[in-house]
Order: structure tokens, then C-alpha cells, then sequence
């Protein structure tokens, strides 16, 4: 039987090359090559030729978490909450806990030890929630985020001091990255990749030095995940391959676990219905780029108090893309992409590029001490913000096909500083691009 395609001529790069400078009636091919803020260059199209070899699959999972982030102000209320979660659809919680909590209220009638579970929580509350878990022998998809490094970065503090607060780590069988910052305030993707692979490297570096690498059992890390479909999707591919690159280098084989949340940064109370689009390409980049759970924030989250409306959307947009896209599948369904092959692998090469400028300052810690990592990060938004500005970065329906009769009424405040007037270094603040806009419409 002839093979479908023996019929056709296979076509070399040069070749695609020429037909696009001839159909386009001779343009500069240059000029169709997209160039980063971050220095990559994206071709027009990729071809076989670009990967030189085949590459194995990043990750061999199919599936993810569905989570619903809480805000715990009153513990009964949040265990509401996550109870009607749970029975909407929901497979995992984030609970955010920045106050002193009866935490077996805040868990009654939740089966920890069958859904995956984090808990952002304050460092000086963090013993009664352990205490807790231990009780109920939480199982292995439990992870209590007290990550040190991001309270400096976000705050320009330690919660006690440097040794103290590093050596509360030393024993904890998981380390818990929370690198979400970095894209929040701004950085391009490469430092953002960059700095979260540092943090991990501090936390890494001090266990060493103590002895105590045998200990981690589990890495987890939480990122952001922006609107650039592609992007993204390369940008989880090279993240999980730059941890276990870092981690063989230590000898370890830890478990890899990456937590995804629709960014921020790009959400606005203009036009705010569009930012379930926008979530919606972002939980589709964490899917396809691996994550293990997946948070979508509600459309209005930025700017206001969630509804119930606004939780549901958020759940069933990732249950649309299982039920009814699949994406639950297939494992690691980028693999073999020319383009995301391509960038992922750059993406790799030049992140660890700049892991390497930093650790020849000392790591992430000293760098920030030094408002390294500050001054980059915003130089970085400045160009974001400027290209928002200007039209060069659209965002639908706030600096592009406008509703001109939109008034916005219940606009976001500004962000209220609640960092100390003294800080050890000057902390990294988020943004949001659409700002500067609400305040046109605000009446």
C-alpha cells in the first residue's frame, strides 16, 4: 500500500524561506521575526530543521488539579466554601491564612488525605496547622507554603531574621517555592525563570551546607502563568526541566510539583467579562505545560470581592477544558512542536544563563540585598507598561476597542502599602498594566 505522503517532495527551510519572501511580494524576512522583551527571536515558522534531535517528553502526567483559592477570614465561612468547592467540581483548595485560626474548624468534613491542598500561611501560625495534619495524617498532595525568601522579596523583611527564619526550614521534607512574584511585578520570562530557579538554589545551597539535603522528599513551586499561549507553555516545559537540572546537580531525585495560577497582571475592572478569556488561554498554557494543579482565579478578583458567580466561571472553565477539550488526555501534548521545542530549549539556555549571573552574586538572597534583582525587574516593567501604553501590548477592550460608554464605578484601589517604613531591602511591588486606564474611565 503507497504511503499517503510519498507523493509530495519534502521542503527544506530555505525553501519555505523563499516561497514567503515571493508570495509576500519581497519583504525583508527580518522583519517578520518577532523579538521578545525578554531577547528571544521568534521565526515567522519552524521546521524539523530546527531541532536537531528528538527530545523525550518533559512529563509523563495527564491530568491536574482543579483549585479554588480562599481567602480565610473566618474559618466556618472558608470551610464552607471549600466544602461547596469540592462538591462543584473542585479537586483541590488554596487556602490563604494570614491570621491566627482554628484549623480543625477550618478542615472539618474535608478529606485532606484525597485532594490536593495548600496552605499559604503566615510563619507565626504555621505549628497549629502542622499539628493539625499530623493528627489526620495528611496525605502526600498536602504542602504548607511558608516560603522565607518570597516574604523578603514581597514584604523587605524576614519574619524574625535570616538564620532563624532559614533554619525553620532545614527539617521540612518538602520545599515550597512560591515564585509568582517575579511575573506579577513585571520580569520577562527569562528572569522570572531565573530568579524562582535561584530561590529554589538558596533553599538548596543552605540544606547542603547543613546536611540535611537527604530530607527533601518533594519541590514544590507556584507560579503565574501570563497570557502569552505559547510562551507559557514553553516557559512550565523549562521551568521542570531547569529544577531537575538544578536537583541532579545536587544529587537529588525529589519530586517535582508545579502549581499554576492565572496571573494578575493583565486582569482589569474595564471590560472585566474579558478576563475570563483571558484566564481561560492561561489555564489552557498550565495544562498543556504541565502543571500539577491549576488555580483560575474569578474574573474580579482584582478588583473586587468574588462572587458566586464569579467562583463558578472560575471552576468550570478548567472543567470545560477536561470534559469537554480533554486536555486531560494526553501527557506533555507540546512535545514534538517545532516552535515549542525550539523555545522551550531557549528558554532553558538562557534562563540558566542568567541563574548563573546571579549565583556569581552571591545567589538570590544577596542579590536582592544588592537591589539586584529590584532594578531588573523594573526595568523590566517599564517597557511592559510603556508597550501597554502605547498600543504595542493589547489588551482588549482597555487600550484596544474600548466600550467608550463604559463608566467604571467600583474601581480597584491603588494598593496600600502594608510594608513597615523600615525594611531590609526595598521590596518587589506588583503591578497592573490596566491602571493607569481605570482611572481615565473612574468617574
Amino acid at each position: 500500500m503507497q504511503k499517503l505522503f510519498t507523493e509530495f517532495n519534502a521542503t527544506t527551510a530555505q525553501q519555505w524561506k523563499e516561497q514567503l519572501i515571493k508570495d509576500l511580494k519581497g519583504i525583508d524576512y527580518d522583519t517578520l521575526v518577532w523579538k521578545t522583551n525578554a531577547g528571544l527571536n521568534i521565526q515567522p515558522f519552524y521546521t524539523s530543521e530546527t531541532t536537531t534531535q528528538k527530545t523525550p517528553l518533559v512529563f509523563s502526567h495527564n491530568d491536574w488539579a482543579i483549585c479554588e483559592y480562599i481567602l480565610v477570614k473566618n474559618e466556618k465561612e472558608a470551610n464552607t466554601h471549600a466544602l461547596n468547592a469540592l462538591s462543584n467540581g473542585a479537586s483541590g483548595i488554596v487556602f490563604v491564612i494570614d491570621q491566627k485560626i482554628d484549623s480543625a474548624i477550618l478542615l472539618k468534613g474535608i478529606s485532606v488525605q484525597h485532594i490536593y491542598t495548600l496552605f499559604k500561611i503566615s510563619y507565626a501560625f504555621v505549628e497549629e496547622l502542622q499539628n493539625t495534619l499530623q493528627s489526620i495524617e495528611c496525605g502526600n498532595q498536602c504542602f504548607i507554603d511558608t516560603d522565607v525568601i518570597a516574604h523578603l522579596a514581597q514584604t523587605g523583611n524576614w519574619n524574625s531574621s535570616q538564620e532563624k527564619d532559614l533554619d525553620s526550614q532545614k527539617f521540612n521534607s518538602t520545599l515550597v517555592i512560591d515564585g509568582r512574584l517575579y511575573q506579577e511585578a513585571g520580569a520577562n520570562i527569562i528572569n522570572e525563570l531565573a530568579f524562582t530557579l535561584s530561590q529554589l538554589n538558596d533553599y538548596l545551597a543552605y540544606h547542603s551546607e547543613h546536611n540535611s539535603l537527604t530530607t527533601i522528599k518533594k519541590v514544590h513551586l507556584s507560579v503565574s502563568v501570563g497570557g502569552d499561549f505559547f510562551m507559557e507553555i514553553a516557559k512550565l516545559r523549562a521551568l521542570r526541566n531547569l529544577v531537575n537540572f538544578l536537583l541532579n546537580q545536587y544529587k537529588l531525585k525529589s519530586e517535582v510539583h508545579i502549581h499554576g495560577q492565572s496571573t494578575s497582571i493583565n486582569k482589569s475592572s474595564i471590560d472585566s467579562y474579558t478576563n475570563m478569556l483571558r484566564s481561560t488561554t492561561e489555564a489552557m498554557s498550565a495544562s498543556i505545560g504541565g502543571c500539577d494543579s491549576i488555580v483560575v482565579l474569578p474574573f474580579d478578583a482584582s478588583f473586587n470581592e468574588p462572587t458566586d458567580f464569579s467562583m463558578r466561571m472560575a471552576r468550570n472553565q478548567q472543567l470545560i477544558l477536561k470534559e469537554e477539550s480533554y486536555l486531560n488526555k494526553v501527557a506533555d501534548m507540546a512535545a514534538g512542536s517545532y516552535y515549542i521545542e525550539n523555545t522551550t530549549k531557549t528558554l532553558c539556555e538562557k534562563a540558566w544563563q542568567q541563574f548563573k549571573h546571579i549565583e556569581s552574586k552571591g545567589g538570590l538572597i544577596e542579590s536582592l540585598k544588592a537591589n539586584i534583582i529590584q532594578d531588573i525587574i523594573t526595568k523590566d516593567a517599564e517597557t511592559l507598561l510603556n508597550q501597554v501604553e502605547v498600543g504595542k501590548v493589547v489588551l482588549v477592550g482597555v487600550n484596544k476597542f474600548q466600550n467608550k460608554a463604559e463608566v467604571i464605578h467600583d474601581i480597584i484601589k491603588e494598593t496600600v502599602s502594608k510594608i513597615n517604613a523600615k525594611t531590609l531591602i526595598n521590596p518587589i511591588k506588583e503591578i497592573r498594566l490596566s491602571e493607569s486606564f481605570e482611572k481615565v474611565h473612574s468617574n
